[in-house]
């Protein structure tokens, strides 16, 4: 098991790092597949999968980090067209009250998965420039983006790999039995502590140049946000009584799996910076 999960590390990650640092449309291109997946993984575990409203709800999850590319009212634009789409294919159903949960799920599907998802293209193509600069840059054609990217998604993986570590090692009062048995207080104290140390090394790793105030508050904000992200998942995957969203990356269960916890970071990191620091 363990030979597997590397295996699959080792193939899968130089391909992740290389859409990052290409960005553009290759990025978009690649998590809009992902989220695709995802979407029908969810509807798999469903048993739902040749529900037209399930591959309607994988469509408009793909298209989200699309619209993003073009820009954040482009994805606002979208998600409200996601809203609408559903809501006429609701209204075309021959039974609505046996067809009403497909309906949501076709609704909150697409904004979970592509909706969240769509931030890490966000990320990846904001661009600084000084304020009261009057020609705003090309899309893209600042390394920043690519490497808060970076930071963004290495702060999610130490963070998670502090609460697995310490969580084996240590970890003896359940933290949520009835979501996820295996996680533990012992591990969310060392997600927090390893999360935290984590903003600091890799703010300097990247040379991003966050104030020291900033580095603090998002040290105490991403940790938590993950924390949420993973257990959120692992509630959806309680619900549907599975404990993958699918066997499709060995070692490492299914698309789903593997965005949990960044799903809520990247929106997390994208509006701290709007809001706060610029």
């Amino acid at each position: 098991m363990l030979i597997t999960r590397l295996i699959t590390a080792a193939i899968g990650i130089p391909l992740i790092a290389g859409a990052v640092w290409v960005g553009d449309g290759l990025l978009a291109a690649v998590v809009a597949v992902a989220v695709a997946i995802a979407t029908l993984e969810f509807a798999n575990a469903r048993r739902a999968t040749r529900a037209p409203t399930s591959l309607l709800a994988a469509g408009s999850a793909a298209a989200l980090p699309l619209a993003a590319y073009a820009g954040e009212e482009y994805l606002l634009g979208a998600m409200v067209g996601v809203i609408g789409l559903m809501g006429a294919a609701f209204t075309l159903t021959k039974d609505p009250q046996r067809d009403v949960n497909e309906w949501l799920w076709g609704i909150a599907a697409p904004l979970y998965l592509g909706g969240l998802a769509a931030y890490f293209v966000l990320i990846r193509e904001i661009v600084l420039y000084p304020v009261g600069w009057s020609q705003i840059p090309p899309v893209g054609d600042s390394d920043f983006g690519r490497d808060l990217l970076f930071f963004t998604v290495l702060t999610v993986w130490i963070t998670d790999t502090g609460a697995y570590a310490v969580g084996r090692a240590i970890g003896k009062h359940k933290l949520a039995p009835a979501i996820s048995p295996g996680k533990t207080v012992e591990g969310l104290i060392g997600s927090l502590v390893t999360g935290f140390i984590a903003v600091f090394v890799l703010d300097e790793v990247f040379d991003l140049g966050f104030e020291t105030e900033h580095l603090i508050a998002l040290g105490l904000i991403l940790p938590p946000v993950i924390a949420v992200g993973d257990l959120a998942e692992s509630a959806l995957k309680r619900a549907l009584g599975v404990k993958d969203s699918s066997g499709l990356v060995p070692g490492h269960g299914g698309i789903a799996d593997r965005l949990d916890s960044l799903l809520l970071a990247a929106p997390a990191v994208y509006y701290y910076l709007k809001w706060i620091v610029f």
